[in-house]
C-alpha cells in the first residue's frame, strides 16, 4: 500500500494488522490479566527488515496512541523539496486503553492501570526501535480520546518519557480533527472528512476559498455505540434506530458549541451551494470497514470471517486505486444506497455473530456502527458517496510537526 499525497512542506531530517482482541486488563480463564496481542505490520510486515524508500528520500515516523490501538506510521519523502509523502510501514498493537479508562454505561472515567501503562511503554519502545531500524526518528506522537478521559494521563506520559525518551501530545479534539483533514484531503479545500474512532469520531471540513478547517469531535465512537446501543438490542434494526438517534443528537450538540454555532442543515446547505464537495471521505482501517462489510468481503462464503489471518487478508486484498481527485483509494466509492442496503440486509444470525466474540473483538463493533454512522451522515448532509482512503490521522500530525520544524523557531 502506497499513499501519495501532494503536500507543500519540506522534511529536512529524518502488514498485517493485529486483530482487535480483548483489551488488556480483561480476565482470562485462569483469572489473570490477559496480555495484549503482539504488534504486527502492513506494507513491510517483517519488523526486522528495514524499509527501502528509494534514493533521495528521508524517513520519519509518527505514533498514534489511540483508544483501541497504538499505531506506528513510517513515511518517507524526497528531501529538500515540496514533494510527496509515501507510507513505508504501518504497525499496530491492540491495547484497549479507551475501555480501561472509561465506562460508557456508567459514564465514569478511571485511571489507566499500571499493567496497561507497562504495556504502552513496551509498545512505544518497540515502535521506536522499528522506526530507528527503518532509518527514521519519531517526529510526532499523539494520544487521543482515552488520554483526554484518563485522570492519570500526566503520570502515563511521564512513565513513557522516562522509559523510552518519547514525549507524546494529548491531542485536543480540534487538533485530532485537523490532522485527520490534512491526512485525507490531499491538501485540498472543499472536502468533508470522517475519522471514525473507537471512543470518538471526528468530522472536519474546509470550505472552498477558506484557509480555516472546521471540525467537531463526538465522544461516541464505535466501541461506545456498540456497547450502549447494539449489544442489548433485540435486533439490528432496533439498535440501528437508537444508535442513529443518539449519534445525530451528539453531532448536533457539538456543532452547536462552535462559534458561530452550526447544524447538520448548515453543512448540508454548504454542500448544496458547492462550498463543500458532495463526497464524504473516511480514513484508514476504521473507514475501510465500510467497503469490507458492504461488499461482503468479510463473509466471502456466507459466513463471517472469524480469525485474524483471514481478516488481514481481507484488509489487504483489494487493489488500491489511484484517483486524481482523492489520491489512493481503498475501494471504489460507495453510494448511500449501497450502505443502506447492507444495513437492511443484516439479519438475526448476522447480528448475533457481529456482537459475539471472536468476531466482535476482531471487527464486529466497527461493522455494526461505522456503516450506520456513514449512512446517517450521507442522508443528513445530502452527500452522494463515501470515499475511503488508506491514510491515518497520524500522517497529518507528522506533516504538521515537519512543517513547524522546517519553518524554524518563532522570531
Amino acid at each position: 500500500m502506497r499513499l501519495v499525497l501532494s503536500l507543500a512542506l519540506c522534511l529536512g531530517t529524518a502488514s498485517a494488522y493485529a486483530a482487535e482482541g480483548p483489551a488488556i486488563g480483561t480476565t482470562s480463564a485462569t483469572g489473570s490479566a490477559a496480555p495484549p496481542p503482539p504488534s504486527s505490520c502492513l506494507i513491510q510486515p517483517d519488523k526486522k527488515v528495514p524499509v527501502t524508500p528509494g534514493p533521495g528520500r528521508v524517513v520519519a515516523c509518527g505514533l498514534d496512541l489511540g483508544s483501541r490501538s497504538a499505531k506506528l506510521s513510517v513515511v518517507s519523502m524526497e528531501a529538500g523539496r515540496n514533494a510527496t509523502v509515501e507510507d513505508e510501514r504501518v504497525c499496530k498493537r491492540t491495547l484497549g486503553m479507551g475501555a480501561l479508562v472509561f465506562d460508557p454505561k456508567a459514564g465514569v472515567a478511571r485511571p489507566l492501570p499500571p499493567e496497561a501503562i507497562a504495556a504502552l511503554v513496551d509498545t512505544v519502545r518497540e515502535f521506536k526501535e522499528i522506526c530507528a531500524r527503518d532509518g527514521g526518528s519519531i517526529v510526532a506522537a499523539g494520544a487521543t480520546q482515552w488520554a483526554r478521559d484518563a485522570p492519570n494521563v500526566a503520570e502515563v506520559a511521564a512513565a513513557v518519557k522516562a522509559a523510552t525518551g518519547v514525549a507524546f501530545d494529548v491531542l485536543s479534539p480540534r487538533q485530532e480533527a485537523e490532522y485527520s483533514y490534512m491526512a485525507a484531503s490531499v491538501n485540498t479545500p472543499g472536502r468533508l472528512v470522517l475519522d471514525a474512532g473507537s471512543n470518538s469520531f471526528e468530522l472536519a471540513w474546509q470550505e472552498e476559498g477558506s484557509s480555516a478547517i472546521g471540525s467537531i469531535t463526538v465522544p461516541y465512537g464505535y466501541v461506545r455505540g456498540a456497547t450502549l446501543d447494539f449489544q442489548d438490542a433485540p435486533d439490528y434494526a432496533a439498535g440501528l434506530a437508537v444508535y442513529q438517534s443518539h449519534a445525530r443528537a451528539r453531532i448536533e450538540e457539538e456543532l452547536a458549541r462552535l462559534s458561530p454555532p452550526l447544524r447538520l442543515a448548515s453543512l448540508r446547505d454548504r454542500i448544496g451551494r458547492g462550498r463543500l464537495g458532495r463526497d464524504l471521505i473516511a480514513l484508514g482501517e476504521d473507514g475501510a470497514i465500510v467497503p469490507l462489510a458492504v461488499q461482503a468481503r468479510l463473509r466471502p462464503h456466507g459466513g463471517w470471517i472469524a480469525d485474524q489471518k483471514r481478516y488481514d487478508e481481507a484488509l489487504g486484498g483489494e487493489p488500491r486505486r489511484y484517483d486524481p481527485s482523492f489520491g489512493t483509494m481503498i475501494a471504489p466509492p460507495l453510494r448511500g444506497s449501497e450502505v443502506a442496503a447492507y444495513l437492511r440486509a443484516l439479519g438475526p444470525a448476522d447480528f448475533t455473530t457481529l456482537k459475539s466474540d471472536p468476531v466482535r473483538a476482531l471487527y464486529g463493533q466497527k461493522a455494526l456502527v461505522v456503516p450506520a454512522l456513514v449512512d446517517l451522515l450521507l442522508r443528513e448532509l445530502g452527500a452522494r458517496r463515501l470515499v475511503v482512503v488508506p491514510q491515518e490521522a497520524t500522517i497529518g500530525h507528522i506533516l504538521s510537526k515537519a512543517a513547524m520544524a522546517a519553518s524554524g523557531p518563532p522570531r
